[in-house]
């Protein structure tokens, strides 16, 4: 027993002694102040290797985010508006004791909603499709659910097919705007 503590007393002495009690120190690189902004015949081009030392710039823009529950209509106009969808598919989730609800809505009017097929008349099907421009779907932005939401609450998830393309929402329930709960009321109606 007396061997070990000796051994390891031995081994810490051995170990403090290699240690340098100096503080390490580091060489940084010269900062270079520029007062003149980029001017072309400084940026790098293709051929010209990119500096990886020295004053980095940054674009001072600044960037907004929207409010919550807030839609930023697009900034282009949808070019296959007027187009009818190829199908629509909502899926809700949460909310205490409720059933979760599955629904798809085809163009020609099927709908399945919870595994049981029905249809719905044309004017209707154009009706949802008329709603689904005047959002903008395919290029509205916006923050539609928040962090921390309780799981008692809806969550929605609405995916719109149309011509090859596809657009996918998730909205909680506190975070929807009011156009957008507009459509989520009348699909969540359908075939009921």
């Amino acid at each position: 027993m007396r061997h070990r503590h000796l051994f390891l007393i031995v081994i810490g002495i051995v170990l403090l002694a290699g240690c340098d009690n100096k503080a390490p120190t580091a060489t940084l690189p010269p900062v270079v102040q520029q007062n003149n902004p980029l001017s072309s015949s400084t940026l790098p081009t293709a051929s010209a290797p990119v500096p990886t030392n020295g004053p980095r710039e940054y674009g001072t823009e600044e960037v907004t985010v929207p409010e919550a529950g807030t839609i930023v209509p697009p900034a282009t106009e949808d070019p296959q508006a007027g187009n009818l969808f190829d199908s629509v598919a909502l899926d809700r989730t949460g909310g205490v004791g409720a059933k979760p609800l599955d629904l798809i809505l085809l163009k020609d009017g099927t709908l399945t909603r919870d595994g049981v097929i029905s249809n719905i008349p044309a004017d209707q099907v154009k009706q949802i499709s008329d709603a689904l421009d005047k959002l903008g779907i395919f290029g509205l932005q916006g923050v539609f659910q928040g962090a921390g939401t309780s799981p008692d609450n809806f969550t929605y998830y609405l995916t719109v097919e149309r011509e090859g393309a596809s657009r996918t929402l998730t909205a909680q329930e506190g975070f929807i705007p009011p156009e957008l709960a507009s459509l989520l009321k009348t699909l969540q109606q359908l075939g009921a």
